[in-house]
């Protein structure tokens, strides 16, 4: 036979095989299996050579086996005779042997039964999921953050037992927090060739746990399975609120779209929202947003909300501020002629686009302040020669050229005043009127 195997409790394909080898001239009868019951090797199923072709059957001791076995004769091609587990059960797990009745072909004697060894079934059996959900203790009600909470599974922890280790999966996160070092205590004796096992873990309990849960996992080497409790709801104090606005920018301008402020606090119980403005006990809003419609620089300033909720009777709270800044609308414009204290006109020169810009334009600025250099020496010299040839060249009229051509030898070109204007417009009138 095959020596000592293992069949997994349970559907299955487990074989039992029996070869033998016939000299010429023997003749087969009969094969049959045995199994140790009741003190003995006994005859559980039998199988006819092919040369009877009878069917295999299964006998008295054997009926435990009924519905559970495939029988297959040996043929004269295969000389093995086979029973096939097509489910195990407990009381499979044993030892067998295979017999086999002949009549000698030399001798024409049916000698004594041939046995070959025995060989041993050996049972094992799969861990099962608890039918439980692991059981709650040390709380009154409600889990509250601070507590230590125990969790207890129990379950078929298989054959060999396999070992419970348990896990927290919170909401955020993609790899649970484990407990391998919880001991599982095994019940002695196999209940249906199988073992029963309890654990437990004791688990101080975060705000983080809020929306977790709790699974215990049966290690074993035929599979793992796991039972767990349903999401937990772990109740924790309001805090750490926080306001964000939209649109999101450090200040706003006057006549601007609405702000909205929205304000976002850990809790449970869900918070509570209450928002307030800076030192006023006025209520602006029961919820967790606020909209400044009238963005105006009066409804600048800080605004306040409020988060609060109720854990185990006592009331807790929390707040938060933000600053908003609304700037006033200003609008530029040019500025309007103003007048000089001599009469005329003057205007602001604006520069646009910075220093930049300036040194872009410093080619056409040189150019200008040439030309205006050169047309006043044309007209200091239009003047000096009218004056000589009319005889009109005067006192006088030589202190303002002076004044001119003192000024141009200094690098200062002279300022256009009024004075300089009326000089430069009597001579044209006495040359006009000599003429």
């Amino acid at each position: 036979m095959n020596q000592n195997i293992l069949g997994l409790l349970g559907p299955s394909s487990v074989q039992l095989n029996c070869s033998y080898d016939a000299d010429t001239g023997d003749v087969l009868f009969l094969i049959n299996f045995k199994a140790f019951i009741r003190g003995a090797f006994r005859n559980i199923v039998s199988f006819s050579p092919p040369n009877i072709g009878a069917s295999p059957l299964i006998l008295t001791d054997g009926f435990y086996l009924v519905g559970r076995v495939t029988l297959t004769n040996p043929t004269f091609v295969s000389t093995t005779a086979t029973m096939t587990f097509d489910e195990v059960a407990c009381e499979d797990e044993n030892d067998y042997q295979c017999e086999i009745n002949y009549q000698d072909g030399a001798t024409g004697e049916a000698p004594s039964p041939l046995p070959f060894a025995s060989t041993n079934l050996t049972v094992r059996a799969a861990a099962e999921k608890p039918a439980e959900s692991p059981l709650i203790t040390g709380v009154n009600g409600s889990i509250i953050e601070g507590q230590n909470v125990t969790f207890t599974c129990s379950g078929n922890v298989g054959n060999p037992p396999g070992t419970f280790i348990w896990e927290k999966y919170r909401m955020i996160g993609f790899f649970p927090t484990t407990y391998a070092d919880e001991p599982t205590t095994v019940t002695t004796g196999l209940v249906n060739c199988t073992n029963n096992g309890t654990s437990s873990v004791t688990i101080a309990m975060e705000s983080e746990d809020d929306r977790s849960l709790i699974r215990c996992v049966i290690k074993q080497e035929y599979g793992d399975v796991f039972q767990q409790t349903s999401i937990l709801s772990v109740l924790y104090r309001a805090r750490e609120p926080v306001i964000t606005t939209s649109p999101d920018q450090p200040s706003y301008i006057e006549g601007s779209d609405p702000i909205t402020l929205t304000c976002w606090g850990a809790g449970n119980p869900i918070p509570k929202y209450t928002w307030y403005r800076e030192a006023n006990d006025t209520i602006l809003s029961n919820t967790s947003s606020y909209v400044i419609n009238d963005v105006i620089v009066e409804n600048g300033g800080e605004y306040i909300c409020v988060i609060e909720n109720m854990v185990d009777g006592r009331l807790f709270n929390d707040s938060s501020a933000i600053n908003i800044i609304i700037g006033p609308n200003v609008t530029s414009s040019s500025p309007a002629p103003s007048s000089s204290p001599t009469g005329q006109s003057s205007s602001t020169v604006v520069v646009v686009g910075g220093q930049d810009s300036v040194d872009d334009n410093i080619p056409a600025i040189i150019g200008g302040s040439v030309a205006a250099f050169v047309a006043v020496i044309i007209t200091i010299f239009i003047c000096k020669y009218t004056l000589k040839k009319n005889g009109k060249y005067d006192g006088q009229s030589q202190g303002q050229i002076n004044h001119f051509e003192t000024n141009l030898s200094s690098g200062n070109t002279p300022p256009t005043s009024t004075h300089h204007i009326d000089l430069y417009s009597s001579l044209q009138m006495k040359q006009s009127s000599k003429l």
